[in-house]
Order: C-alpha cells, then structure tokens, then sequence
C-alpha cells in the first residue's frame, strides 16, 4: 500500500495530560488536512492540495485521532492457535482503532525465557499489522516460584513483566521481581487476586451469584492481593501496575498509595465500566471473565476513579476461547471475552457521550496515559509524528456482530449491540491497516485495506 496519503476535512483530536492541556502544539477540535509521507505526518494546515501518487482519505464528519494503545491483550500465539494468533488478534486491534497492543506473557509455552521470548518477537514480525509489544513472565512457568532471567528479556525487548492470570503469592519472590524490574525500569504488571478467597468462584460473590446458586469471588479477593502488593513496593521501590481493576475497595487502596507518593498505576477494562453482574444472562458464559463483573457500586466507582486519575488507562484484557471451551458450563467454562472492536465505542459512550468527559481527557485514557506506564513515546497527531492514526465517526450507530468480528473468538457479552461511535479507518505507520468498506469505502481513494 502507498505511504504517501492525504487526509482531508477531519476534525484533529488530540488527548490531554494530566494537567488538562493538549499534549501537542496543534489546537484541539480544529479543522486540519494532515499529509502522511514514509510513515511520518509531515504536514497540517487547512486546504492542502493533493499531490500525484497521493491516496486521499475523506474525514469529513469524522474525528482524527491517534492511534489507540491497549496495554493488556491476550493474543494466544504462542500454542493457542485455536483460539487467536498474532494476525487474526492485530487485525481485531486494528479494526478496534488500536495501533499498538501490549501481549500478555500467557502463551503456551509460556514467555518465560529468551527462546521463547525471540519465537514471540520473530512471529510478531512476520504476522502483526499493528504494533505489537511483548510481555515477559516474571516466573519460570507462571508458577510463583523461581524468577525468569529478567534482565537479559529486558534487553530483549520485553515492555514489562507479568503473570497475568497468576498472582505471585510468594512476597519474596515479587520483592526480588520489583529489584530487577527497577534496573530497566520496567513496571510489573500485578493480576491482583488471591487464589484462596476466589477458588471455586465462578461470578461476583453476592446477591446474584446466591440467586443463582453459584460459588462466588469476593471483592476482597482482589482488593488482599492489591493492599499486598502495595506494602512490598513500599519497601522495595518499583513500578506497579494493577490490571483490569474491578472492585472499589482496590480503588480505595490504590487511590491512597498514589497520594503517598508510591509508583502505582492501574486500569479498567471496558466491559467493568459498563457491566455490573445485574447485567449477566444467567449461566451465559459470554460474561464470564476474571475479575468476574462486580456490583454497581463498583461500577460508579470505576467511572469515578477514571475521573479523578485514580485510574490511569482503559485495557481491554481481549481474551480469546474457542467455541468448545466456552460452550462448557459456566462453572467449569474459561474466564475471558474478546474486547478490541468494542472498547472504543462502549466506553465513548459511557464517558463522552454521557457528558462526564470530555473527548480529549477520554482519548488520553487510551493513548497517552498507557504509553506513559509502558515508557513508550506518547501517542499524537503531531508533524513529524508517526502516522499511527484512528479516523472515527463519533455520530456513527452500529451493531456489534460478532460473526463480522475478525477475531477468531466470538466470546463476546456484547453481541448484538447497538453502539455510537464507530471506528472506519486506522493507518499504522503511514499504511492503511483497516478500513470499513460496509461503511467508509466511498471515503477512500486509491487505496484498499490490507486487512480486508
């Protein structure tokens, strides 16, 4: 595909930082023509012409905005073919707005060590159409016991360390991971839970989980693991970061260790921000992940810490399963739905369009602020910029069909819904990566998507 491309008639929304400024020097909400040459944007400014060998994009009515970077994705390569692989999982990120996807170090064999970790990068290689960057485990196997050769991964390339889907339960052995993390500055990416609480839960322990008869996680499951974790980085020093947090007394807890001035970070997941276990079809294993949906006091929790700052980032924690595995019953059913083609749209909703927060704090969830925890330069529509950029219609309703979806899995709790907000366009280093031709085709000229 030509990298000479011309974006015309978009409207450039740029995320703010914390201070509530716009992290570029281009006015925000403004009118701009952007020119992307060798995969740089090198020109904005009103009515530019286009040149021969030129693409054009038509983003007229349309929001342009950087590239979106999830930091918690689970794209199954390696060994779980069946379920995802690098390509299938970066062309779902694409179509979501995603340019840059962090993967998760539960592959099977597990990313544990540097063969492995050079199998992951070279596949990443060959097969991703979007950024991709690895996790690295902190544990021989994900087993808690014997601590992976950090270091030598770092210089690998590994972004940061985790266990996801396994606490490190052994203190010392999280103390000793935080001390070599430090060296490269890489955060540790913390799955908070503490598998004696949640053992043999299946949902949210509470009304519901009683109404239906089923054993449930507490959300002090959760909020133990967290208070943990926090006094050891206290001792130690590092980088912590919580994932997919779900439960207001974690909030609580993380909220007071940032205003003592410790090194923590923290997400949410989209299907947290806008699903509480009130919402679940009962015994439908479309909605079941870990952490499990929580109540609605968690929910208003989540939404108000994503106000504050408390927490930093939106990540989708994409978890692919196959039919058959999720076609279990719920108890004995795997944890995890897909997330990359929605998130954007559910949590524009939730935010924006509710009038809680304005567009350009929200894109800052999904962009600048991840980029910060992972030490990555900061997503912006920019000259000299990569041109790594999501053109979305914010007027658009769709619906969410999952039989569209490019991702292998179609564990999805979302199918079947309308939406507001619609990604149609998302270029990855001056190249189209994604275009919607249902709805966005006659918005291009010569040029088709590769991912389609």
């Amino acid at each position: 595909m030509e990298s000479a491309i011309l974006i015309k008639n978009g409207r450039v929304i740029n995320p703010t930082d914390a201070s509530g400024k716009a992290t570029s020097n281009v006015a925000n909400n403004q009118s701009l023509d952007i020119r992307i040459r060798d995969g740089k944007i090198t020109e904005m400014e009103s009515d530019l012409k286009r040149r021969d060998n030129e693409s054009v994009v038509d983003a007229q009515g349309c929001w342009v905005m950087p590239g979106f970077v999830d930091m918690h994705t689970h794209l199954r390569d390696l060994g779980q073919a069946d379920r995802e692989d690098i390509s299938t999982g970066t062309k779902a990120a694409a179509a979501g707005g995603y340019t840059t996807v962090v993967a998760m170090a539960n592959t099977d064999p597990p990313t544990d060590c540097a063969e492995i970790l050079d199998r992951v990068i070279k596949r990443i290689h060959e097969r991703a159409i979007v950024e991709v960057l690895p996790v690295a485990a902190v544990t021989k196997g994900l087993k808690g016991v014997e601590l992976t050769n950090m270091v030598e991964m770092s210089d690998m390339g590994a972004i940061a360390f985790s266990d996801d889907g396994m606490p490190i339960s052994n203190l010392d052995v999280l103390r000793r991971a935080f001390e070599y993390a430090r060296l490269h500055g890489r955060p540790i990416i913390s799955h908070p839970e503490d598998k004696d609480l949640s053992h043999g839960g299946s949902m949210n322990e509470g009304c519901q989980s009683t109404c239906l008869g089923m054993k449930g996680i507490p959300s002090a499951s959760e909020a133990a693991c967290v208070a943990r974790e926090i006094e050891v980085l206290r001792y130690t020093g590092g980088r912590l970061h919580f994932a997919h947090t779900s439960a207001k007394a974690s909030i609580d807890l993380i909220r007071q260790a940032k205003a003592q001035g410790l090194n923590v970070t923290a997400d949410a997941t989209p299907h947290h921000l806008v699903l509480s276990d009130a919402d679940m079809t009962p015994y439908d294993t479309s909605f079941k992940m870990n952490p499990p949906l929580r109540s609605q006091k968690d929910v208003e929790a989540i939404e108000q810490a994503l106000a504050e700052g408390v927490i930093d980032a939106i990540a989708t924690d994409h978890a692919p399963h196959s039919k058959l595995d999720k076609s279990k019953p719920f108890d004995h059913a795997p944890f995890g739905i897909i997330g990359l083609e929605t998130a954007f749209s559910l949590c524009f909703e939730k935010l924006v369009l509710s009038g809680k927060m304005p567009p350009n704090k929200f894109l800052a969830l999904i962009t600048t602020h991840p980029a910060k925890i992972l030490g990555i330069p900061a997503p912006q529509i920019s000259v000299g910029s990569r041109a790594n950029i999501a053109i979305v219609d914010p007027e658009m309703r769709w619906n969410f069909e999952i039989g569209e979806s490019f991702s292998k899995s179609k564990n999805s709790p979302f199918t079947g819904r309308s939406l507001k907000g619609k990604n149609l366009v998302t270029i990855f280093n001056g190249k189209i990566v994604y275009l919607d031709k249902e709805r966005a085709a006659k918005r291009v000229q010569e040029v088709c998507a590769s991912s389609t």
